[in-house]
Formats: C-alpha cells, sequence, structure tokens
C-alpha cells in the first residue's frame, strides 16, 4: 500500500505524520515527527515572520523533506493554519519552503482546520458520545467544534493561541501572581465576549447529566499536559489517545508549573523541550475552557489535524 505524508506548518510546532491510509476512516502511522520552531515569534507584535523564525522553519521543512524521500512517499500534503492566515509575509515564507523543497503549502481556514481535526480526533478517541465539544488549542488560535452524533453542527475559530498569551502577558520567571491573574482575566474575557459562546453553550445540556457531552482535547497543549500527568520520559501516542483528566489534575499540573522556573520547568517528566515558554497559559486556557463549559473532565486525543488531512485524501 502507497505511503502518504501530511505536513502541519504550525505557530508553535512542526509536523510530519507519514503513513499507510486504509480508507477514509482508518490509517496506520508509519512515522510521526514533530519540532517546535515557534514561527510565530513576534508575529504578534510585528504583523510578520521574524528572519531568524523563518531560517528554523525552514531546516526543519528541508528535514522533514529528506525524510519524506527516504521513505518513498507517493503524495505529500502540507498546511499551515494561523500563522499563515496572521502574517503579512507568510506568503513569502511558503514561497521559500517551495523553492528549497518542492513542497507546496496550502493555508487552511480556520473553518478547514476545525473540520479535518474533527476526522482525525474521531479516528483515534474510542467513547464518541451523543454530543462532543472538541477543542484544539494551538499556538496562534483555538478551535471549538461542537458534534452530535459524529456531526459537526458548530464550527468556530478563535484568535486566541498559546503563543500569543506567552508573549504579551507572561513576562517574569516564574510568572508573578498579578501576570498569571491577569492571564485568567483576560482568556476569561475574551470567552465570554464572543458571539459563538451563547450557540455552544445552549447546545451544551450541561444541567441535563442524562444528556451526554463531553469534552474532548488535542494539539500539543493538552497532549502536554496528558503526558506530564503520566510522566512520560518518552512520548507515546497511544498513551495519550483517550486519556482523561480531571478539571482537578489539569489544576495540579498547573500549579506545578506556574511555581516552576524556566530550568524547573525543562526537567519535568512529560514536558517536551521546547514548549516549557508556552505551556503555563496553555494550561491556563484549558482550564478556562473547562470552566466557561462547565466540564470536569477533557478527554485527550494525540490525533488531530495530521490524521485528518490524510483521511480527508482518501473522500476524494
Amino acid at each position: 500500500m502507497p505511503l502518504l505524508a501530511s505536513l502541519d506548518l504550525g505557530t508553535n510546532t512542526f509536523r510530519l505524520l507519514i503513513a499507510e491510509v486504509i480508507d477514509s476512516n482508518r490509517l496506520v502511522p508509519i512515522l510521526i515527527k514533530r519540532t517546535i520552531t515557534r514561527l510565530g515569534e513576534g508575529l504578534y507584535k510585528n504583523g510578520t515572520i521574524q528572519p531568524h523564525a523563518m531560517e528554523r522553519g525552514l531546516k526543519v521543512v528541508e528535514h522533514f523533506s529528506k525524510i519524506i524521500t527516504q521513505y518513498k512517499v507517493e503524495k505529500v500534503i502540507a498546511v499551515s493554519t494561523s500563522v499563515a492566515r496572521e502574517a503579512k509575509n507568510g506568503k513569502e515564507f511558503f514561497a521559500h519552503v517551495f523553492e528549497q523543497t518542492g513542497i507546496l503549502v496550502r493555508t487552511l481556514t480556520g473553518f478547514e482546520e476545525a473540520q479535518l481535526t474533527l476526522k482525525g480526533v474521531f479516528s483515534a478517541v474510542d467513547k464518541i458520545t451523543q454530543k462532543c465539544l472538541v477543542v484544539d488549542v494551538g499556538g496562534g488560535s483555538t478551535e471549538f467544534i461542537l458534534t452530535e452524533e459524529f456531526v459537526p453542527i458548530k464550527i468556530t475559530s478563535i484568535s486566541l493561541g498559546v503563543v500569543y498569551l506567552a508573549e504579551n502577558l507572561i513576562r517574569s520567571d516564574p510568572p508573578a501572581s498579578r501576570e498569571l491573574s491577569y492571564l485568567r482575566k483576560y482568556i476569561r474575557n475574551y470567552l465570554q465576549q464572543l458571539d459563538f459562546t451563547k450557540d455552544i453553550f445552549y447546545n451544551i445540556p450541561s444541567a441535563t447529566p442524562s444528556m451526554q457531552c463531553s469534552l474532548i482535547g488535542t494539539a500539543g497543549t493538552v497532549t502536554t499536559i496528558a503526558a506530564i500527568d503520566q510522566q512520560m520520559e518518552r512520548y507515546n501516542p497511544q498513551k495519550i489517545n483517550n486519556h482523561s483528566l480531571s478539571r482537578e489534575t489539569v489544576e495540579n499540573i498547573y500549579h506545578q508549573l506556574r511555581c516552576s522556573s524556566l530550568t524547573e520547568r525543562r526537567a519535568i517528566p512529560g514536558l517536551e523541550a521546547g514548549r516549557e515558554t508556552v505551556i503555563i497559559p496553555g494550561a491556563a486556557l484549558v482550564l478556562e475552557i473547562m470552566d466557561h463549559f462547565g466540564f470536569n473532565q477533557i478527554t485527550v486525543s494525540d490525533a488531530g489535524l495530521l490524521e485528518g488531512i490524510l483521511l480527508d485524501a482518501q473522500s476524494y
């Protein structure tokens, strides 16, 4: 069976998946790699991808391209998300990527990103309740997908991601109490002011326990919290998929992180190198989302956009 590859060039992390796609619902991963590039570093202050961030990103794509060649991949599908939507010079960067590697990168809309993420999540999560709220906490944006019987009934993408929060709201190491207080308040106010909130909230019967609705989280922030909870010395996607986190557990991990210096956070088992600067606002964002919608548990999916891209390719 031919191998396909998907690349997700995100605001904080570049990821590569090489897989055999069985059908539009199943794939067999052959290789998964991810590298934190911080392509969006400085983006929210200057509106552009910075030269040093471009250089980092290009080196990673060149490395991924060599791997793709070694595996004799038949087809490559590469996408970028919020960083491409926000950066004034995004096209310039992706032109360099094409010149150096021959890989053509497509910019996804927030709606497309959410739809593809949902495909990937449902391929990995075992227990799907009647209704689900799937949340993709990214570097430059967060996607909310409300589903009923596997069908999306509301999709919303917001320009609130962990890179922006880290660069603009955290200054001290460890973060000062006043910074964290403002961070939580900022996220809370952002969620409360969005038009989509009523739509989603009224569709989630949180006051009626008999009506099942679950919260599912995907992408680096949520998977990292799950890895920390399991004290993973080596990241294992299979142990991340379907891992359940209580709100108390997320709160405890957030407290551990917020009380640790940058150096101390780097030593925490499960915390991926390069994510130590964004994990605190990321954990805060997860907590505020859980509180806002009234969830006490979140199920974690390692699978998401990368898998969704390849599964979607089989639909055509």
